[in-house]
Order: structure tokens, then sequence, then C-alpha cells
């Protein structure tokens, strides 16, 4: 099992060059450090998602979550309860509950969107199948109703990770 979550952020049309791309990308690496969780930026990607990479807008961010910044996957962020994951041969106890770890990335991404230059962002989660054209659930919602909406339809899909795309409503 392999989960991706790629994540799309729009900026604000006078907030394009490199330089404020870069130090965006580390305001975002430091809230994923205060939220514990993991991203990973630009020639970081999967390479999955490389031509999605290339094929940007010059006012668009995108990076992906990670378990934490040794991980490439987001398998114990986005498990549902009582599900089991096995790395190497050991089980992986995540000792917090789906709603603990979707709050946690809810609050990262207030203070994402909090942020003046950015206008909005998505979030794909599974992506690697949201990209692959696959049929796949769109929502829009307000980032304060991310922990919420990621429980019900873990729900829906009696705890398997959801294939959708997230926009968020600023």
């Amino acid at each position: 099992m392999s989960t991706a979550i790629l994540v799309k952020i729009i900026l604000k049309r006078d907030f394009i060059e490199l330089d404020r791309k870069i130090d965006l990308s580390f305001n975002i690496t430091g809230l994923g450090v205060k939220y514990k969780i993991g991203t990973n930026f630009g020639g970081n990607i999967a390479k999955n998602f490389s031509e999605i990479l290339q094929n940007l807008n010059e006012n668009e961010v995108l990076f992906e979550l990670t378990d934490d910044p040794m991980d490439i996957n987001a398998e114990a962020l986005f498990l549902g309860d009582g599900i089991s994951l096995t790395v190497c041969g050991y089980e992986v106890d995540t000792s917090e509950s789906l709603l603990s770890r979707m709050t946690r990335v809810q609050k990262f991404f207030e203070e994402i969107l909090a942020n003046e230059n950015v206008s909005g962002a998505s979030i794909d989660i599974d992506a690697l199948n949201t990209f692959d054209y696959q049929e796949f659930d769109k929502l829009d919602i307000k980032v304060s109703d991310f922990a919420n909406t990621m429980v019900e339809l873990f729900k829906k899909e009696e705890q398997w990770t959801p294939t959708v795309r997230i926009n968020f409503i600023k």
C-alpha cells in the first residue's frame, strides 16, 4: 500500500518570484515540523508527479505531504481507524486517532491559507489515483471543516483511504 498526498498552493499574482516561492516553501516546511507532517517540494516530489510539476502555472507551488521527513508516503498520516499498517515486517501503531491526525493536517492548512500571499489550495488524497484520471470525488470545503470531512469520508470507505480532491474555500 502506498498513499500519496499532493498539495497545490495558488499564489497571488504579485508573489511569483522564485526566491519568494522558496521562502514560502521554507515556511510550509516549518509548519510541517510544527504539526509533525513531512513535506517534499520540487525535485524531491515523487517521479510519478514530475509531469504535473513541469506543467504548473507560475503562480502555483506543488508539494507532497508525508508521514515524516524520512518517508516518501503518507500511509500512517492518512490511515483509517482500525486499519493495520505493516512496514518492513513491523506493524505501525500510530497511537493517534484519525480525527486527531486530520486535525493536525487541518491546522497546518489553516496556517498556510492565512498567509497573505496564498489565494487558495487543494489537496489530493490518494494522489496516484487522482492524477491517473480515474474517477474520484471533488469537494469544495472550508479548511475549518477538513478534519470532520475526512473522518466522514473514511467512514464512507469503511476506514480505507478515500480518493478525493479537496479544494479549500478561503
